[in-house]
């Protein structure tokens, strides 16, 4: 009898922690699961901001050009759309008076045979309705694929024109939601994003100036959500993930991307993931996976069963298994912070990215309200930088940015400093409770021209130069981030316009 009751006790707990130990590994493994797709979240946002940062770059290149042709439109968007998959097209499209729709077409008939503006109606394209303004596509590229959108009219869809409208208020980059893209003959899901472009009268700054009555059109670009997400994660997804990107702007949810048939019995929606929302252009997305039943086996081990049946080695088996759990963590662990890392670094320079400036200026603009600190932001361009890659090419072009991000890193020294590359050509450095910015700014800038990069094509030296400009905060003076950048951006525009190739305080 003692025997029987030693054996059924033991058999009763070795099943019991074999019981344990298998729910624990189910906690793992969702852990666990749930950081693979935080991390493919974090991927997919990533990859869609570079693709955005084009057309942010595009838009950049395109506000300091004189009148747009067909020719320089294609000029200007050929290389980037050879590299790109994820852009099905960029389109440039001004805004329009009724009064003005008439010569419009007829200018674009000479180059463009039987060119219309047209609408979306119920038996496909149609000849626009009267309205007060138009936003048709002028010129598209590459023009040989997506020729169906040349002359539709951007205004006369409703998500297409909200997105347009709020682009226009706000003067950032607008997403639309998710929409059958016009040019593809499949159902290929896809999104606009609109740029709006704006001229500023002679003489006054784009601070100053009444963006409403001088905006003029727009440049959007038409990305494909598919290559997008392949381009992201595509060596990740396989057969045993039903991965799924959703749009959940204002409450509503719409399917923007799915890799798989939902209605498979292989998927385990019991373990359903929905990853953080982030933003893009003004929207909210969400990544949401379901893993399928031998992804989740695969996961698993022998670790139940080895315990169940094997109680004499049980006290090896349980610090083996919190071991390994504790690697795992760490593991994870490191790898977050690699990836956190890697989401605030500019990939090109290794400076701080914009996103990583725009965390650490709010968070100092506090600081220095709260401890009645001064603080300072200077505001740095590259002096005709298109001209310098024109001249020398874009692998040129790269190596003078990661030079001069090199210089300026080396004149910031103090832990709390932070340079960051702010956008294309344009750099920022965040200089809290300095005492004379001015001298650090004077330093960036002898630095790069004492660095004597060749600049044939700039007409301030016969070296690359840059323009600086500086802002400071008075102590217990209240500002915000936004007006901190703004002051800095028109010192810096005055460090242009009076010549380049100096230091201006604003």
């Amino acid at each position: 009898m003692p025997a029987a009751v030693a054996f059924t006790v033991g058999v009763v707990i070795s099943l019991a922690l074999g019981r344990l130990f298998y729910i624990e590994e189910s906690k793992a493994v969702e852990l666990e699961f749930k950081a693979d797709i935080d991390q493919l979240s974090d991927s997919i946002e990533r990859e869609v901001l570079l693709n955005l940062e084009i057309l942010y770059a595009l838009k950049s290149a395109v506000g300091i050009m004189p009148e747009m042709t067909r020719a320089r439109f294609e000029t200007l968007t050929r290389n980037v759309l050879d590299r790109s998959p994820a852009i099905q097209a960029f389109a440039w499209a001004p805004v329009l008076e009724q009064e003005q729709l008439s010569e419009f077409s007829r200018k674009q008939g000479e180059a463009f045979r039987n060119f219309t503006v047209r609408e979306a109606g119920s038996d496909g394209l149609v000849p626009v309705r009267q309205r007060a303004l138009y936003v048709p596509v002028q010129f598209i590229e590459p023009l040989s694929d997506n020729r169906a959108a040349l002359g539709f009219d951007l205004a006369s869809e409703g998500s297409r024109f909200e997105a347009l409208d709020r682009a226009k208020a706000t003067g950032e980059m607008v997403a639309t939601a998710g929409i059958r893209l016009v040019q593809e003959p499949e159902n290929q899901q896809g999104f606009l994003v609109f740029a709006p472009l704006y001229r500023v009268k002679s003489g006054a700054t784009a601070a100053e100036d009444d963006f409403e009555v001088h905006h003029f059109g727009f440049i959007n670009g038409v990305f494909r959500v598919g290559e997008l997400v392949e381009q992201a994660v595509g060596s990740e997804l396989g057969s045993d993930l039903l991965l799924e990107v959703i749009d959940r702007t204002g409450g509503d949810e719409k399917l923007l991307f799915r890799s798989g048939d939902p209605t498979s019995e292989s998927w385990q929606h019991d373990n359903r993931y929905r990853a953080g929302e982030f933003e893009i252009a003004g929207r909210q997305w969400t990544v949401e996976a379901v893993p399928s039943a031998r992804l989740i086996r695969e996961k698993r081990g022998m670790l139940p069963v080895f315990v169940a049946s094997s109680g004499i080695v049980l006290v090896c088996v349980v610090v083996g298994y919190f071991l390994a759990g504790a690697r795992r963590n760490l593991a994870l662990t490191d790898a977050k912070a690699q990836l956190e890392q890697i989401s605030l670094t500019d990939a090109l320079t290794g400076l701080a990215n914009r996103r990583h400036f725009d965390t650490v200026l709010e968070r100092e603009v506090r600081r220095a309200g709260r401890d009645g600190t001064r603080l300072s932001l200077i505001m740095i361009d590259i002096d005709f930088f298109k001209e310098y890659n024109d001249e020398y090419g874009h692998p040129a072009g790269d190596a003078c940015l990661k030079e001069v991000a090199s210089i300026l890193r080396d004149m910031a020294k103090r832990p709390g400093d932070l340079v960051a590359r702010y956008g294309g050509e344009e750099f920022a450095i965040i200089l809290p409770d300095t005492a004379d910015p001015g001298v650090i700014a004077e330093s960036c800038r002898k630095g790069v021209l004492e660095r004597a990069m060749p600049h044939e094509l700039s007409s301030v030296a016969e070296y690359v130069t840059i323009s600086l400009g500086l802002t400071t905060t008075g102590v217990a003076t209240e500002v915000t981030p936004e007006g901190l950048v703004d002051r800095a951006d028109s010192a810096l525009y005055e460090a242009k316009e009076s010549g380049r190739n100096r230091v201006c305080v604003g």
